[in-house]
């Protein structure tokens, strides 16, 4: 009888042990579901919460590309709108100019609200002379051009002609040299300028007196208006012997 007893005692125990082990693993599923989808849902809240901040940012961002994007279409459009052309003055009349340049004669209107304009001062279309070279400035308007601004200049832009030569020096002074040219024809006269250049061979600046008669040199020289020709710049081709 206490053998029975002692039987069911040992079997009662063991499992109330394997239902504890069995309730302390359910706990452990439970617990481990309710912090797994406490977490999703903290996720969820979370990238819900991020979107609409997300979406601001982008938003900002395509506004100043956009806002960017008209401003250099702006600046474009000002670009291909204006113009401007130099040119030489051949005749002067109150309404008009007539000017001159590489691309032929063209009739130049004034009107009322043309800007004339002479070292930054504004002039009236009389002080224009014959011969001014003039900065013509027009813009766009409608497929139509119109003139906006005129700007005489003091400078002569007439082209140049322009000389290069070599020879030995048949004479040389303080103002003027000859030179006998290396082929056949009759000796160059030229003239020199406060801005003339002065070389050795090696093309480091040297002074008028290091130049001698009988010394080969490379004369580059312009016109002036009255045709005589001006060196530009002068070079020895050989060093200096004396």
């Amino acid at each position: 009888m206490a053998s029975r007893l002692a039987n069911k005692e040992q079997s009662f125990m063991k499992l109330n042990k394997n239902t504890t082990k069995y309730k302390n693993f359910f706990l452990l599923i439970a617990s481990g579901l309710f912090l797994l989808s406490t977490s999703l849902v903290f996720a969820n809240t979370s990238s819900e919460s991020a979107q609409p901040e997300e979406n601001s940012t982008i938003d900002n961002i395509k506004k100043v590309i956009q806002e960017k994007k008209t401003e250099l279409g702006t600046v474009g459009a000002n670009l291909r709108t204006q113009r401007a052309y130099l040119a030489k003055v051949t005749r002067v009349s109150k309404e008009t100019l007539t000017v001159s340049n590489y691309a032929g004669s063209k009739i130049v209107p004034i009107g009322e609200d043309v800007v004339i304009q002479k070292k930054g001062k504004d002039i009236k279309v009389e002080e224009i002379v014959i011969d001014n070279w003039v900065g013509i400035y027009s813009e766009l308007v409608e497929n139509n051009s119109k003139i906006k601004k005129i700007i005489v200049y003091e400078k002569d832009f007439t082209p140049k002609n322009k000389i290069i030569t070599i020879g030995s020096i048949a004479d040389i002074g303080k103002s003027d040299l000859e030179i006998v040219p290396r082929t056949e024809g009759e000796n160059l006269h030229f003239s020199f300028a406060k801005n003339t250049s002065f070389q050795d061979y090696k093309g480091e600046e040297v002074e008028l007196s290091d130049f001698y008669k009988d010394l080969q040199c490379l004369i580059v020289a312009f016109a002036d208006q009255n045709g005589n020709y001006v060196v530009s710049t002068i070079k020895a081709l050989s060093t200096f012997e004396k």
